[in-house]
This record gives C-alpha cells, sequence and structure tokens, in this order.
C-alpha cells in the first residue's frame, strides 16, 4: 500500500508538471503560481491527520503533491534566468543545496516527532509552509533581476549550449531512474527498516545481539537513512556547482550508476544499519548527479527552459511512480530480497537507454546544423 501510495503521487505529480507547462510558462510572473502551488500543497497535506484512514491519506497527499507542480518548475525556471552559464551553475549549486539540505534535516524532526505523535510533523510543516510563502513572494521577478546576455556571451555559449541539447534526453533519463531508485527507498525501504525493529534484527555491523538503541523507534532509526541520502545529495551538488569536469562526460554517469547498483543489491540482503548508511549515500550521490545534470542541461535554452524544466521535474515524478509501484508490488508478493536484487539488470537497461539516446542527440544536432548551413547557402 505504501508503494501504490508513492506511486500514486508521483505519477500525479508528473502529469501536473506537464499539464501546467505551459499556463506556467506563459505567465508574467511564474512566481505567482509557486505561491498557489505552497498553499495547496500545506493545505492539503496538513489534512493528513485528520482521519486516521490510509486511502483518505493517499488521496489528499496525492493531490498535495500535484500542486507542487506549480512551484518546482516556477523556481528552477527563475534560478536559470541567469545568462551567465558559470554563474548560472553556481546558483543552482546553492539552490539545489538549499533543498537537499532541508529534505536532509527535515527527517531528524519528523522521524522522532512521529515517534512521540503522529500528528507532530504536520504542525511542524504547517510552520514551514507559512515561511516558504513569504519567502518567494519576496522573490524579484527574474527580467528585473538578471541581466540581459550580450551578444559577446550568447557567441561564446554556441558551442555549450549545442552540448547541452545532444545530452538533454540522456539527463532526463538519468533524472528518471535515479528518482525510481530514491522512490524505493523512501516508499519500500521504510517496512524493512521497521521489520527488522520489530523482530530485533537490526544490526550497527555484524553484532551476535543488537544494541538497546537499536531495538525501538523504528521511524527514528530510517530517518537517519533518509537523513544520509538527502545529505550526500546535497554534497554532490556543492560539488557540481563548483566544477564543470562532469559537463557533458557520460563517464560520471556510468560510473555512479555501477555503484548505486550494487548498493541496491546490498540493500536486499544486509541487516547493518551502517552498511545500509553506506548504500544511501550511494544512492544520494546518484541522485545529486542525474539531478543536478538534467536541470543544468534543461536549463541552457532560455526560450524553453521553463518548459524543459517542467519536463524534467515530470521525470522525477515518473521515476518515483515506477520505482514505488513496481518495487513496492514486488516486495508486497515475493518478499523484500527478490524486489531489490535484480536492480543491477535494471540499471543496466538505463546506461544502455542513455548511450543510444547520446548517439541521437549527436544525430539531431548534426541535422540541424546541416538544415542551418543549406538555408544560409541559399539565401
Amino acid at each position: 500500500m505504501s508503494g501504490v501510495i508513492g506511486a500514486t503521487q508521483a505519477a500525479a505529480y508528473a502529469l501536473a508538471c506537464l499539464m501546467s507547462a505551459g499556463f506556467v510558462s506563459r505567465a508574467k510572473n511564474g512566481l505567482s503560481w509557486a505561491l498557489v502551488g505552497l498553499v495547496l500543497y500545506t493545505g492539503l497535506f496538513c489534512l493528513m491527520p485528520v482521519y486516521r484512514n490510509a486511502w483518505f491519506c493517499g488521496v489528499v497527499s496525492t493531490l498535495a503533491c500535484a500542486s507542487l507542480a506549480l512551484v518546482w518548475p516556477a523556481l528552477h525556471s527563475w534560478v536559470g534566468g541567469e545568462p551567465d552559464p558559470a554563474i548560472r551553475s553556481r546558483n543552482m549549486g546553492w539552490f539545489n543545496i538549499a533543498w537537499s539540505f532541508g529534505f536532509a534535516i527535515s527527517p531528524l524532526f519528523a522521524g522522532p516527532f512521529y515517534d512521540i505523535d503522529y500528528r507532530l510533523p504536520f504542525v511542524l510543516l504547517f510552520a514551514l509552509g507559512a515561511v516558504a510563502f513569504v519567502l518567494v513572494k519576496s522573490m524579484p521577478h527574474e527580467r528585473s533581476h538578471f541581466a540581459d546576455a550580450t551578444e559577446e556571451m550568447i557567441l561564446a555559449r554556441a558551442s555549450h549550449d549545442r552540448s547541452s541539447e545532444i545530452y538533454l534526453t540522456c539527463g532526463w533519463s538519468a533524472v528518471l531512474f535515479a528518482n525510481a531508485l530514491a522512490g524505493i527507498t523512501r516508499s519500500v525501504y521504510p517496512k524493512r527498516v521497521d521489520d527488522l525493529v520489530a523482530a530485533g534484527e537490526l544490526r550497527f555491523l555484524f553484532e551476535s545481539s543488537p544494541a538497546a538503541f537499536l531495538s525501538s523507534a523504528p521511524a527514528t532509526k530510517y530517518s537517519w537513512l533518509a537523513f544520509i541520502l538527502a545529505f550526500s545529495t546535497a554534497l554532490t551538488f556543492l560539488v557540481m556547482g563548483r566544477t564543470t569536469g562532469w559537463r557533458h562526460r557520460f563517464s560520471v554517469l556510468f560510473w555512479i550508476q555501477v555503484l548505486s547498483a550494487a548498493a541496491f543489491w546490498m540493500l536486499a540482503w544486509t541487516k547493518s544499519l551502517a552498511i545500509m548508511l553506506a548504500c544511501f549515500s550511494v544512492v544520494g550521490v546518484y541522485l545529486g548527479v542525474a539531478f543536478f545534470s538534467g536541470v543544468y542541461y534543461s536549463l541552457g535554452n532560455p526560450a524553453l527552459k521553463h518548459r524543459r524544466a517542467a519536463m524534467n521535474e515530470a521525470a522525477v515524478g515518473t521515476g518515483g511512480f515506477a520505482g514505488s509501484l513496481i518495487v513496492g508490488y514486488l516486495a508486497g508478493h515475493y518478499g523484500h530480497v527478490i524486489s531489490f536484487q535484480y536492480t543491477p539488470l535494471f540499471m543496466l537497461a538505463a546506461i544502455v537507454l542513455q548511450f543510444f539516446l547520446i548517439q541521437h542527440g549527436k544525430q539531431r544536432m548534426e541535422r540541424l546544423e546541416q538544415a542551418k548551413a543549406a538555408a544560409l547557402a541559399q539565401s
């Protein structure tokens, strides 16, 4: 049930991103829609503790997640308003660090609060929603905040933007697969931690009997895993925002996907909290590499940056939907181990697909350049 609800939330978010991209991108100020999304998200999500019914929680949380489609693409598009690629990359790094750090610290509060009273995290959520509304309301319009691109800057970016176009669909594919893995850790793996704690089988490493602190409060134990995943993502954003070696380089994405496949294979078998933390950190790095590169390539074309940011966010939701639904079903019917141990095959398919997407991108750019050359020759 947790997997199905998580998948429904992700699917609603992906569809809402695609549906809202048109009218939000045409708005005079996309941040106005972000404010609407914040109000809907906070109000709907805070209804969850009103009724202790799983299907009620599933419906209101799904509608809340769909409303975030008005928020994230608008914020990414605003950050992408910076015309200088180097400055834009640094701005993206700090922005992504900000939201990923929020993802990191929130479980450290929500887990213990939930173990005390399941309503307390939603009280905190309401307060944070109000703060977020005030912050977005204070942001200036991007046209008055960012300078226009100069002719020299546009010419200097031509080759860089061409490479970004080649890697665009590969980046979206990586975002989809990375969020599939992240969705599994959020929707399915908490049950694994809960089962291990309930059975007294959770260990820190390989000790014969569990330490006392590992025998209770499973929500708190999982919150540590959620923290390390988001924290490693934040660190990845910090590195990528200050470096350029990852741009238009498939080898970086290839190796982190190989390591993520190995991490998921370990999660199928381990009962060690330390190993779980290491595996979650690897998945967090993969999520950071995929998302940062995906959104960076999406913001390369100023005329299409909002719609492409929405497509990137749709890939986030689609990946979360597929991972949560498929692995949630497998875990519910065939057990936890079998649903995790075949992840390397899943990642092999991802790598093959991305390789062909890059080749297709190169061919597409070559055709466009030939068409431009032919048009110039005729004129």
